[in-house]
């Protein structure tokens, strides 16, 4: 390397900014000496202390940070360690002694006693030595690997490096072992580990406990082993949003067995009461499944939309609200037959009821009554329900209108051709009568009821009852296996074995574990286990969540678009006056489709009668004045007053023309419109009307 210096060189620009040298003569006779130098310009910018003081609040900051959290994670793990540190040395105070071998014996209560602590204390010594040999001689051995191995120096710090990863192994295990018991604060003293987590434990832990599939099936199995239930294998169905569903293949036991202990499996996997549920295998009596509530299995259901005015039909398959198991939860109308037990709050009236008539009403093929003998029933479909009773006895009356109505349409089956049961069209609709509170129907209200019961569903007349509880004296348990659904809501274990049967409780079907709605909070109101037609599964429903405003809402627009009416040829041969023009006109509609047919004789000429009755809307008409001439127009030849008469009397035995003062003419012989309906009621069934001359339909 040179020692010689470099000429020195200076960059070109350099000589703008070179200050000459100068002397400067002051007035007053001094002098001052301005020595030559360099002009140096600084930029503009913060000051450095500035920026050094922003520098240091963020390292600051930073800094005490990680002081922080070094200082919180050093003590929560200070606390591991001394937890594991303190459970240890108890627990090898009791190894060495022998204290868990003591408890097994019960004491030292005889010589024999204290030997055999002796000799599991002196060989529990011999382990421990052997344990301290071997860790000294690993240590050894890696302090020779080190030296041979890695080249490093035998007495330098090389020899410290084993024994110290001996001691960070021996501390990271205490602190682990301290967290552990920690975590279980039920464990005892002198219990190493948790009984659940000892190896070939059977156990019982919470569910909230598991964390996959596999420690939930873990969890079951152990809950059911803990109360002598075995099992030959536990499968996931599926983890819900409200927990889980198993299927489960018992060994040597019963679904009864498992709903026997269903509370004490609720307390020994920490469910919610009622959270244990059950639903066994229809096919085969060695499975069930088994649904783990934790929490409302329904929360998320949406708000239902209400169906257009007679966009339904009773034959379709309408969506009624959810299952359990995320499934729809349908039904058909048609041969709906139902009886509703809950207790109050359950969600009869708001929940299934309000449900069931939002569709029934959106029906074309279907009529819809109203009663209620105490209560206000479902006032909030206001003139959609063709006829509403709110006492005793107008209930009692209505019933027995629809018994009669059973009656009319026994005869009227054949001669409609609609087979072996009543098949529900626009023209001749099932009748659904909505009866809540039955239990507070009269004595002779209760009769007619069974009696409905008994024989109406063939003629498509079905009761919907309602109650709040299935008292033998209400309703016993042979009259209540008549009824095609049965749905139970929160209930009495009692009501089980009415509706359900006396076997149901134990194979799963118990809806007595769901609770009513308490003012605001609804608990499982709206739920409701149904058992008849298809449904044969102990699984819950949720009807849909219809409000009133909805209902109400949605009235208008239906009653704008017709309300279906009883038929005018139930009505008839029941002996019932037609209420409106809507029946009048379905009769005289009926009687020219007969006439069309063949085979009916005088079908056109009543047909033309009552539509002269549709057109003034009057009940009593002359015959020369207007009768005969509406029979001219109609195109029937050769009838006067005479044989008006006969024919009339042909198939209404009994009837005759009266005289009265009308716009036509003072005192005029005439024809009154019950006379000529029951006319046509003898054309529809003309066996039936001779048989029950001048009578009420039984």
């Amino acid at each position: 390397m040179s020692t010689e210096a470099e000429p020195l060189t200076v960059p070109a620009e350099w000589a703008e900014h070179v200050i000459p040298g100068q002397l400067i003569h002051n007035a007053d006779g001094t002098v001052d000496d301005i020595a030559p130098g360099v002009l140096v310009p600084f930029p503009d910018r913060t000051p450095v202390l500035s920026r050094a003081g922003s520098a240091a609040m963020v390292v600051a900051s930073v800094t005490g940070r990680a002081v922080g959290l070094t200082a919180y994670g050093s003590l929560v793990a200070g606390g591991w360690f001394w937890a594991g540190l303190k459970a240890g040395t108890y627990l090898g105070y009791r190894y060495v002694r022998a204290k868990d071998l003591q408890d097994v014996l019960g004491g030292m209560n005889k010589s024999a006693d204290w030997n055999k602590v002796g000799q599991v204390r002196r060989s529990r010594w011999r382990f421990l030595g052997y344990a301290t040999g071997v860790t000294a001689a690993l240590n050894v051995a890696g302090w020779i690997a080190l030296v041979a191995g890695a080249g490093m120096t035998a007495l330098d710090y090389s020899w410290m490096i084993p024994p110290a990863i001996t001691a960070a192994i021996a501390a990271t295990a205490t602190a682990l072992y301290g967290r552990y018991r920690l975590n279980a604060p039920g464990l005892e003293a002198g219990q190493v580990i948790a009984e659940q987590d000892a190896v070939g434990s059977d156990e019982p832990f919470p569910l909230s406990y598991c964390v996959g599939g596999e420690q939930v099936i873990d969890c079951l199995s152990r809950a059911l082993a803990a109360h002598g239930i075995g099992t030959r294998a536990i499968t996931i169905v599926g983890a819900r949003n409200w927990g889980w569903e198993l299927d489960v293949t018992l060994q040597g036991s019963t679904p009864g067995k498992v709903m026997a202990v269903a509370d004490d499996l609720e307390s020994d996997l920490g469910l919610p009461d009622g959270g244990f549920m059950m639903e066994p295998d229809t096919t085969d009596k060695s499975r069930i499944t088994t649904r783990l509530v934790q929490s409302n299995p329904f929360a998320d259901m949406p708000a239902p939309a209400v169906h257009a005015p007679r966009s339904l039909s009773v034959h379709d398959v309408v969506v009624m609200g959810r299952t359990m198991d995320g499934s729809p939860f349908e039904l058909t109308l048609d041969g709906f037959c139902a009886l509703i037990i809950g207790a109050m709050g359950a969600g009869k009236t708001l929940g299934a009821l309000r449900a069931i008539n939002e569709a029934l009403t959106a029906c074309r093929d279907a009529t819809v009554w109203d009663l209620d003998p105490i209560k206000g029933g479902l006032s909030e479909f206001g003139d959609l329900m063709s006829r509403r009773a709110r006492t005793p006895e107008e209930c009692e009356e209505a019933l027995e209108e629809a018994l009669s109505y059973v009656s009319a349409r026994r005869h009227l089956m054949d001669s409609l051709k609609m087979g072996d049961r009543w098949h529900a069209t626009e023209t001749h609709p099932n009748l659904y009568i909505n009866v809540d509170e039955f239990i507070q129907l009269s004595p002779r209200g209760k009769d007619l009821l069974v009696k409905i019961l008994r024989t109406g569903r063939q003629y498509g007349i079905y009761l919907i009852m309602a109650g709040q509880e299935a008292t033998a004296d209400a309703l016993g348990d042979a009259v209540a296996m008549l009824i095609a659904y049965r749905l139970l809501m929160a209930c009495r274990f009692e009501d089980i074995k009415i509706a359900f049967g006396p076997g149901a409780g134990k194979e799963g079907w118990r809806p007595d574990r769901m609770k009513p709605a308490v003012g605001p909070v609804a608990n499982d109101a709206g739920q409701a286990m149904i058992m008849g037609g298809t449904f044969n599964r102990a699984i819950r429903y949720q009807f849909a969540k219809y409000t009133r405003d909805q209902i109400a809402a949605a009235v208008p627009a239906r009653v704008a678009a017709g309300v279906t009416a009883m038929d005018s040829e139930t009505l008839l041969k029941a002996g019932v006056a037609l209420a409106g023009s809507s029946q009048r006109m379905n009769l005289a509609d009926r009687l020219e489709a007969f006439a069309q047919q063949g085979g009916v004789d005088d079908a056109y000429l009543v047909a033309a009668l009552l539509r002269a009755f549709d057109e003034t809307g009057r009940g009593f008409l002359p015959t020369n004045e207007v009768l005969l001439p509406a029979i001219t127009g109609a195109g029937i030849k050769d009838i006067d007053a005479t044989s008006l008469s006969t024919k009339l009397r042909k198939h209404a035995p009994g009837v005759k023309s009266d005289r009265t003062d009308c716009p036509e003419g003072a005192y005029l012989r005439g024809w009154r419109r019950d006379d000529v309906e029951k006319a046509a009621a003898g054309l529809l069934d003309p066996v039936e009307t001779r048989q029950n001359l001048g009578k009420r339909a039984a």
